[in-house]
């Protein structure tokens, strides 16, 4: 089988490689994110990131849902400090990036501010078809050993 590691350092070559994928946004898609995101974080050995990222990459995908094409692509991959999430939408329309807190007695609002709060670095990059939402998790004091 041509396809298959040949060896322990392809092995883990391919573990480390990124997950991408694209899909349809309904509101069940979010569990299944949730899932993606932490098989691919247990893989990696980053137990302790797997709730804080779960729950960026949900907000991420979330905003989709303000699209007119609800057709997006997320990607997590592995940095040396941690991970990168990223959302890729058909929307050009570039959200600031929340400086205040928001007024929580509205329905809506909360998702980016709460984004940038747990995330190590976030973003917006305008693409030709749309722009990609991007955020990056680290390590920080956390270590990956193994626990959730």
């Amino acid at each position: 089988m041509p396809d298959q590691p040949t060896d322990e350092i392809e092995l883990l070559d391919m573990l480390d490689r990124p997950c991408a994928i694209r899909m349809e946004y309904s509101p069940h898609r979010l569990e299944q994110i949730r899932r993606i995101v932490g098989a691919c974080l247990r893989s990696w050995g980053l137990h302790k990131l797997v709730h804080d990222t779960s729950f960026v990459a949900t907000e991420l995908c979330s905003n989709v849902r303000h699209c007119d094409d609800s057709t997006f692509d997320f990607v997590i991959s592995r940095t040396a400090e941690g991970v990168r999430l990223e959302v890729a939408d058909t929307s050009p329309e570039m959200v600031p990036v929340p400086t205040e807190p928001p007024d929580f007695f509205q329905t809506g609002g909360r998702g980016l501010f709460l984004v940038a709060a747990h995330a190590s670095a976030f973003g917006m990059t305008p693409t030709p078809t749309g722009k990609v939402v991007w955020a990056e998790l680290g390590l920080g004091d956390a270590e990956a050993d193994g626990c959730d």
